[in-house]
């Protein structure tokens, strides 16, 4: 039987190994095996992105999850990239 627990505020999830964006499509594409989109220089992208969007990809920063895990008493079923891009390829099957 799990207990409940209460906390405030706001919680990051993620894996246990958080990764940058072109990582993250990187894996993806070899999963999928197909090629991975070329990276294209931040300075050359944000011409053609929204302000909020260049926003983000200016400031993007790796979330880390120990706080969920911590005071939420979380245990992630999947706690890595690898293993929940796997999962969901063979669900998608």
């Amino acid at each position: 039987m799990h207990s409940a627990r209460r906390a405030s505020g706001l919680f990051n999830v993620s894996d246990d190994e958080p990764a940058p964006p072109q990582d993250v499509v990187r894996f993806a594409a070899d999963l999928l095996r197909l090629p991975a989109p070329p990276e294209i220089p931040f300075a050359e992208a944000v011409k053609d992105l929204s302000p909020m969007a260049a926003s983000f990809y200016a400031d993007c920063r790796r979330a880390g999850n120990e706080r969920i895990k911590r005071e939420l008493g979380i245990r992630l079923a999947l706690s890595d990239l690898s293993g929940g891009l796997r999962a969901l390829a063979a669900a998608d099957k």
